[in-house]
């Protein structure tokens, strides 16, 4: 069982009675009926990312119960409440304020900020590549190890082909054991027991090849590309000679 953890921030301070008050919100495992989860936990913030979200984010995070990826948060902990001000103007005042009982404060003006801070726009692919490195620095053996590899590089594909040079694709094409590496266009495609498929990029040499296999062309000392090297989904790796 999980020792009793305050997860979630103390808030206190009602400016609005006058009589400053403290209330606790907190998560009691004892009350789960047994059902506690210890697996990894990520969460993805971007800078709209804002008030109550925020709470939940920046003390999950200080409880050291989750990693925070994304971009800085908003930065609203204090709740308001509007107050008239006269001739028909109401004003919006902060009546309380958060207190986390780890930091004994809070994120307002400051956000939350996170253990791995990238664009919004990046956050999902990052926070599983995290996935996948914590799962590999445990595996037990190489295959494993190497199935993990097969994944990270799955998650980081670049559709667009176009920051490559063409010139780049003329040096890949080749016959590397069954497969016939060529360019069509701006395309690098290639032939396989009758079968053509096109390359999709994952960084420098490397390529997804079809929904089981990675390639990467792999240079020899005289700097051409003369072998391939093949990374299939279920952690297995061969090599090919260019003919």
């Amino acid at each position: 069982m999980l020792a009793r953890t305050n997860l979630l921030s103390v808030v206190f301070g009602s400016y609005s009675s006058g009589t400053p008050d403290t209330t606790f919100y907190y998560a009691d495992p004892a009350k789960t009926d047994g059902l506690t989860l210890s697996m990894p936990l990520y969460i993805l913030t971007s800078k709209k990312t804002f008030s109550a979200a925020e709470d939940f984010s920046y003390a999950m995070q200080q409880a050291k119960r989750a990693t925070i990826v994304g971009e800085v948060t908003g930065g609203g902990a204090h709740p308001t409440m509007p107050f008239s001000v006269g001739q028909g103007f109401v004003v919006h005042i902060p009546f309380a304020r958060s207190l986390n009982p780890i930091t004994n404060t809070d994120w307002e003006g400051t956000g939350v900020q996170p253990n791995v801070e990238v664009e919004a726009s990046k956050a999902l692919i990052k926070a599983q590549e995290l996935i996948f490195r914590e799962r590999q620095a445990t595996a037990k053996t190489d295959k494993d190890k190497q199935k993990l590899t097969y994944l990270i590089n799955a998650v980081h594909v670049n559709g667009n082909l176009g920051t490559l040079p063409l010139d780049q694709f003329d040096q890949f094409a080749g016959t590397y054991g069954p497969l016939v590496i060529y360019r069509e266009g701006n395309k690098l495609l290639c032939s396989f027991s009758g079968n053509k498929t096109e390359l999709a990029h994952i960084a420098n040499n490397l390529f997804v090849l079809d929904g089981n296999a990675q390639i990467e062309f792999v240079k020899d000392s005289k700097g051409l590309y003369s072998k391939a090297r093949l990374f299939v989904q279920n952690g297995e790796v061969f090599e090919e000679l260019r003919k």
